[in-house]
């Protein structure tokens, strides 16, 4: 059927496997760094966030791939915004602005 060499698929060429990227110093230190910024520094806590993100077995972060960086990343950032701080007090008088009644 394909004897022409210009065939769009060649099925005879062999498979091309593509070796992942382990991850590299930079990077783990891009992650503990937001893990600080962010607060998270239990070590049980650091690897729920990971696990959250990489679906395979890790023992340390030396055994993920670079790939996995930048969703743990992101997920450390939403982690960090979506901190409630708890306060004291009702909505009324935690408020951020001045009302008309406070300007009276």
């Amino acid at each position: 059927m394909f004897e022409n060499e210009d065939a769009l698929f060649s099925l005879d060429a062999p498979a091309q496997v593509l070796e992942e990227k382990k991850i590299d110093h930079e990077q783990i230190r891009q992650l503990k760094a937001a893990f600080e910024e962010a607060g998270i520094t239990d070590v049980a806590a650091q690897r729920e966030v990971v696990s959250t993100c990489v679906f395979r077995p890790y023992e340390s972060l030396e055994d993920l791939l670079s790939k996995d960086v930048r969703p743990i990343l992101k997920r450390i950032q939403s982690s960090a915004s979506h901190k409630v701080t708890p306060v004291s007090g009702s909505a009324w008088d935690n408020r951020e602005g001045d009302t008309w009644i406070d300007k009276m």
